[in-house]
């Protein structure tokens, strides 16, 4: 789902410690490069340069060390899908080509990256509900490592192609915002915009693209072929219902949050210094 607000202290009002700000600088800078190399490896299978690398292959070595039951969900399953998924890639394939292994061993390690920021909640690090960073950090997992690394025939997918962008293109104006308004920088006008603008596109692009990969892991459901679902095609389903509803919560957020940092004589002024009360998306 798409990332909501969460807020940090100014450099100029009580906050964290210097060893904190220190690493959350280090962490958000460090983000920022991994989406943006995210992006780069992407737009070179546009170009027709395409890097070969399995993240299955990349973690093998590591599954000695976890539990079974694990091992066993990341396990990839047989190809399930249905018509309108199969109809939706034959005609998305000539404009958008199949990305994952070119981007896969880069896009796991930085998205599971953002697992600390549910630590960081814990430990007061910032000012995020707790709940809400949990949904939207482990909803970006489940995608990674349940649905897409699972099931191999969504790595030809062009709907992953165009999730990651969005989520590329979102995360990087970002991390890179967050970045700067704790290292105590001027943050860029033109970043500024960037941050509380692309989602008016990025959003739907992200959340339709989400909800369409999970869909293609759901077996037929035309005539009468819902009896043979499993408990996870039926949760599958549920999750793939309610992305529309959750997307208009977040665009309705974000709409407000423009209209508070961006809107004329409310906010702040584009490239002026943060307020007590940062937020990034």
């Amino acid at each position: 789902m798409p990332r909501n607000d969460h807020k940090l202290p100014s450099t100029r009002s009580q906050g964290p410690s210097l060893a904190v700000r220190f690493y959350l600088i280090a962490f958000n800078a460090l983000s920022a490069t991994g989406w943006a190399y995210v992006i780069y490896l992407a737009l070179a299978v546009f170009r027709g340069q395409r890097a070969s690398s399995s993240a299955y292959n990349f973690f093998k070595p590591l599954v000695s060390y976890v539990p079974t039951s694990i091992t066993e969900f990341l396990t990839p399953q047989p190809k399930t899908t249905n018509h309108f998924s199969t109809t939706l890639a034959y005609f998305l394939h000539p404009y958008i080509p199949a990305t994952y292994e070119s981007t896969f061993s880069t896009l796991g390690p930085v998205q599971s990256l953002a697992a600390l920021e549910i630590l960081h909640v814990l430990l007061g690090f910032v000012r995020s509900p707790l709940p809400t960073t949990i949904i939207q950090v482990s909803s970006r997992l489940i995608l990674v490592w349940g649905i897409v690394e699972r099931f191999p025939h969504t790595h030809s997918s062009p709907v992953y192609t165009t999730m990651i962008l969005a989520w590329a293109l979102t995360e990087v104006p970002r991390y890179a915002y967050y970045a700067l308004s704790l290292a105590g920088c001027g943050v860029p006008a033109w970043l500024t915009w960037m941050r509380y603008s692309t989602f008016y596109v990025l959003y739907p692009i992200g959340a339709g693209s989400e909800a369409l990969v999970m869909l293609s892991t759901i077996p037929e459901w035309s005539g009468g072929k819902l009896e043979a679902w499993s408990a996870e095609d039926w949760v599958k389903a549920g999750l793939v219902a309610i992305w529309v509803p959750g997307l208009w919560v977040m665009y309705s957020h974000m709409m407000r949050m423009r209209r508070k940092v961006l809107g004329v004589g409310k906010g702040q002024k584009l490239g002026s210094k943060p307020k007590d009360r940062l937020k990034a998306e």
